[in-house]
């Protein structure tokens, strides 16, 4: 007996594989009180940059899947008063443009970023080196 090979999954299905892994992450750091490095992933992927790999994102949204939902945010605007403008390159259109006001995008951690070092109250070393 023998057995066929899977068939190779096209550029869009994985680009829905990726996102549905997506919100697999931000439902499992959304859950409970979750451990200090797992709300450290949840906060950076509630607040998307520049230059990270985003997706749309509506936690109960149910049908067809676009894939241009999934691409590299290129900027942020803020202005008072006015809605924010975020543009999007989808991944899958190199060169193209999304845009949108108060898009709901969640980061995709797709690549190793350095750790901020804790902040530090102002004079509090000071106050350590003076004792009681």
């Amino acid at each position: 007996m023998s057995m066929t090979p899977p068939e190779k999954p096209t550029v869009e299905k994985l680009v829905e594989h990726i996102a549905q892994v997506g919100r697999a992450l931000w439902a499992a750091t959304h859950l409970g009180n979750p451990a200090p490095v797992v709300a450290q992933l949840r906060d950076r992927m509630d607040h998307p940059q520049p230059g990270d790999l985003v997706m749309e994102f509506a936690p109960f949204t149910f049908g067809d899947f676009d894939p241009d939902t999934v691409g590299r945010l290129l900027t942020i605007e803020r202005r008072p008063g006015w809605p924010t403008r975020c543009v999007v390159e989808p991944l899958l259109r190199t060169g193209e443009q999304r845009e949108g006001m108060d898009l709901s995008l969640i980061a995709l951690p797709d690549q190793q970023r350095p750790r901020r070092p804790p902040r530090r109250q102002p004079g509090a070393h000071q106050a350590a080196a003076q004792g009681p």
